[in-house]
């Protein structure tokens, strides 16, 4: 009986590992013919791969304590993609150009893959709590971006009608479940190893970036095609472990495009910790645009400090099928500081 638990528990460990690995940014394929029919095909096999894995994250509710509310909306993405899975199966017993084994990676990314899933194994083996569930809560906002994305691809170079809805909906349920679970880890991030962080906190005061500091990030800008992209973000103010604030985004010369909106960046107490103890960091977020029918948007970044004080960030999210890379400077000031938005002088390029 012990031995079945273990390998249950080693199993489900590497499904959330395999999840992980397809929540990741949509791996360019290595050949294409650019036509829709290809770009679907590649869509839906990346996606049966993915709904086919995320069927089974339910599981772990088994072998981890998680509270009440997370065991439901696991249950909830488990049931829906497999649902989905279903479906995209269907939908290739009915139509022989419909290909789902078209993944098409790299090998490169192929064995980065590998050595993720090794990594995370390891890791969630051996995390109990607000840890584990912080761990799968991030774990799936990566996966139920990327298959909301991946739905609406596909819908958009799906030519049959009936099944460009059924892909819009599956798009919709999947957007909808990645918001229930920001929400969710928004309000597990005030509780999250706050004993351990406050020991170090109180050893280390003078030595740390104070919680309460307001954040500051310089403009950054990216190259796009015959132009640039500049994002600017506002003063972010620190509550219950999210660092919020406005951000806008420039296009040059296509002042047209341009958007704003509100910008949340989950810091939990132990992410800062690591910041102020020089750590290279992982965090997420969302941006989502202002007026009606705003959209969302998840963010990933990477936090590397130069000192407790300052630093720099790589933010990534996918706009379309383009992926945007900014790598602005970051500092903390005090809330007494006057904080005035960051300015840029637009240059043609």
């Amino acid at each position: 009986m012990r031995e079945y638990r273990k390998n249950r528990t080693r199993l489900a460990a590497m499904l959330l590992a395999a999840c992980v690995l397809t929540g990741c940014q949509s791996p360019k394929g290595m050949s294409s013919s650019g036509s829709s029919t290809s770009t679907r095909n590649n869509c839906y096999s990346l996606l049966h791969q993915l709904l086919d894995e995320q069927k089974d994250v339910s599981m772990l509710r088994f072998i981890k304590p998680e509270h009440t509310d997370l065991k439901k909306l696991v249950k909830r993405i488990a049931t829906t993609s497999g649902t989905g899975a279903k479906l995209l199966e269907e939908f290739a017993k009915g139509d022989p150009s419909i290909n789902l084994n078209d993944i098409r990676l790299p090998p490169g990314e192929l064995a980065t893959r590998d050595a993720i899933a090794s990594t995370k194994e390891k890791e969630l083996l051996g995390q109990t709590g607000d840890t584990f569930e912080l761990t799968l809560l991030l774990t799936q906002t990566e996966a139920l971006s990327y298959a909301w994305h991946l739905a609406k691809i596909a819908c958009e170079n799906e030519p049959q009608p009936e099944r460009a809805r059924a892909l819009a909906g599956l798009s919709w349920d999947m957007q909808n479940l990645y918001n229930e679970v920001f929400a969710l880890l928004l309000s597990k991030t005030k509780s999250a190893t706050t004993n351990s962080i406050s020991n170090h906190t109180g050893t280390a005061s003078t030595n740390s970036a104070p919680t309460n500091s307001i954040l500051m990030i310089d403009p950054s800008s990216m190259p796009i095609a015959a132009g640039k992209a500049t994002l600017i973000i506002g003063v972010l103010r620190r509550a219950d472990g999210v660092y919020s604030g406005d951000y806008k985004v420039k296009i040059f010369p296509y002042f047209f495009k341009k958007e704003k909106g509100r910008l949340a960046i989950v810091v939990s107490d132990e992410s800062l910790a690591k910041i102020n103890q020089g750590k290279v960091t992982a965090i997420i977020g969302t941006a989502t645009t202002s007026g009606k029918g705003g959209r969302s948007r998840h963010i990933d970044a990477t936090v590397t400090p130069a000192n407790i004080n300052r630093g720099t960030l790589k933010l990534w999210f996918m706009a379309g099928n383009k992926k945007m890379i900014f790598e602005p400077a970051y500092h903390f000031a005090e809330k007494g500081t006057a904080a005035v938005l960051a300015r840029t002088t637009e240059t043609k390029p």
